[in-house]
């Protein structure tokens, strides 16, 4: 049943109380909460949807804006907050002109203490976003590594994501791994490629070992293979430990065992399949949590593997059934050498204590040395300042000219072979004792590279630097500004540092880079492939995967 109210008596009173005076003071109303502010000034950007076309530092171009004409002589213009030229102004446009410095950004006008917005402005130059490369959609999560197969024409792709190109269903995997070519397409699943379902946890890195084979590793617990499709005919799961290793192919690289037979009645119960690189790397309970950073292959077919774990373990299959392994544990801490059959080598880096702190990053350079950094201070109870140096036997290299290191923690290194140089990037501002904030290269001898300096990024920190083989280096980070000048979180600088407008026109990009490799654009123009974490770069799509063209 419906409630019915009577409102009569209320309306009259609203009605009465609205016929008295409307003094505010009476009414007991405060000021008007607009009174005071600024007047519309009528500035209006026409087609503000419409793209512009490309332009470089000295252009003059025309923007369709109505409504600046009465206020000439108080207009200032800017593009990616850097001040532009008004050159001219009608009803209905304005021409301005290109700054000497500027990257790609949006466009703002200033009339006194207003501004309004404009359209974004593409700045020309020598460096561009291939957007002809296949990849639109990318990956759904982080790249963590990007290995080129020998052949050059094709990419392993490892990190956190589960998804490529739109392309993952109830019988498509891209779970971690994943293949592609030069152009950007996945690689067909095929008895010549195939990793099956993928693996369950994050791969930090690949390495191919010298009998064509690969190993993986990184924080990861199974991989399941997929019924029907060699090796195994019916699914299986294997479980692992944040290291294993794959075939050419990339199927995982498996083994028939023989163990103790519990129900004798069922002869086929004697047998396990297994993986036969008999290894797993963990932690230990007051530990750091045990993965695997980098892989290191060896001429013996074995691999340096290098992380924050401080447990080997490996299947003990005298004593093992299919229901119960028996593991046998060794001590190992940040660093360790395994052979072919995954047990410790020995005699690598014997009663070694590891890091008192955790590992970020690791190299390996062209005479063998292994170059670990991250936020410790002390390694095998060595002083280590954020970096340390191994020789082949495991040994800490005290010939490796670093000095005191970094006075803070380092988020990674990169190493370019052609060139020999080392390059750091993280929360440091000295190096050696020298003024080095945020990023420094290093010989491969370890001093330092006086050529280069950073230049002032405004206290932000860098997390990304790679010296590619034309001598000029890459920089990621969370910066904004270089040299006073508003840019993208991305410079491409001088051997000395300094950022040349024509290699610094792209903008908007932020997020952070994992791996780099050289390569070509689609046009057969040097270009990098960078992966990372990140959803766009210079106002394009780009999920965590993209090509960037740079023309000398």
């Amino acid at each position: 049943m419906k409630r019915h109210f009577k409102i009569v008596g209320f309306l009259s009173l609203a009605l009465g109380f609205l016929g008295q005076s409307c003094d505010k003071d009476k009414l007991g109303l405060g000021e008007d909460p607009y009174a005071g502010g600024k007047p519309p000034l009528g500035v209006v950007f026409e087609r503000l949807n419409r793209p512009l076309p490309g332009v470089r530092p000295n252009d003059v171009f025309e923007v369709p804006v109505r409504g600046l004409l009465r206020h000439e002589g108080s207009v200032e213009v800017f593009i990616n907050e850097e001040k532009a030229q008004v050159v001219s102004l009608t009803d209905s446009t304005m021409e301005v002109r290109v700054p000497e410095k500027v990257a790609s950004g949006g466009m703002k006008i200033k009339i006194n203490d207003q501004i309004f917005f404009g359209p974004r402005v593409p700045i020309e130059g020598n460096v561009r976003v291939d957007t002809d490369y296949g990849v639109k959609n990318g990956f759904n999560s982080s790249v963590n590594d990007i290995l080129p197969v020998s052949n050059g024409n094709e990419f392993w792709i490892l990190g956190s994501f589960r998804d490529f190109e739109n392309e993952a269903s109830e019988t498509v995997f891209r779970r971690n791994i994943h293949k592609i070519n030069s152009l950007g397409h996945s690689i067909a699943s095929s008895d010549d490629f195939n990793v099956q379902k993928g693996l369950d946890g994050v791969v930090n890195s690949m390495v191919q070992l010298p009998d064509g084979k690969y190993m993986i590793g990184g924080l990861f617990n199974s991989m399941e293979t997929i019924k029907g499709v060699k090796p195994l005919e019916v699914d299986y799961r294997f479980e692992l430990q944040h290291i294993t290793r794959l075939s050419s192919t990339g199927h995982i690289d498996y083994t028939v065992q023989e163990l103790i037979n519990t129900t004798p009645e069922r002869p086929e119960n004697a047998y396990d399949t297994l993986p036969a690189f008999n290894a797993y790397l963990g932690a230990i309970f007051g530990r750091s949590f045990g993965g695997v950073t980098k892989l290191f292959a060896t001429p013996d077919t074995g691999v340096v593997v290098v992380g924050n774990f401080s447990v080997h373990s490996r299947i003990d299959y005298t004593y093992s059934s299919r229901e119960s392994k028996q593991m046998v544990h060794t001590m190992v801490n940040n660093i360790v050498r395994l052979k072919v059959d995954g047990r410790v080598d020995s005699a690598f880096g014997y009663n070694n204590a590891g890091a008192n702190g955790t590992v970020a990053d690791a190299i390996e350079t062209n005479d063998g040395k292994i170059v670990v950094v991250g936020n410790f201070t002390r390694f095998n109870n060595v002083v280590a300042n954020r970096i340390v140096a191994f020789n082949k036997d495991g040994t800490i290299n005290t010939s490796f000219n670093i000095g005191s290191g970094a006075d803070d923690q380092i988020f990674s290194i990169t190493y370019n072979k052609t060139l020999d140089k080392i390059a750091l990037a993280g929360r440091f501002t000295t190096f050696n004792g020298q003024a080095k904030p945020g990023v420094v290269l290093l010989n491969g001898d370890g001093t330092i590279d006086e050529t280069f300096t950073l230049g002032d990024v405004e206290q932000r920190i860098p997390t990304y630097a790679y010296v590619m083989n034309n001598g000029r280096v890459l920089v990621a980070g969370g910066f904004n500004r270089y040299n006073g000048i508003h840019r993208s979180g991305m410079l491409i600088l001088e051997n000395n540092g300094e950022a040349l407008q024509r290699y610094n026109n792209l903008g908007d990009f932020t997020g952070f880079i994992n791996e780099v490799v050289e390569t070509t654009s689609s046009l057969g123009y040097p270009a990098l492939l960078i992966g990372g974490s990140f959803s766009s770069v210079d106002g394009k799509t780009a999920r965590n995967l993209f090509k960037l063209e740079i023309r000398d």
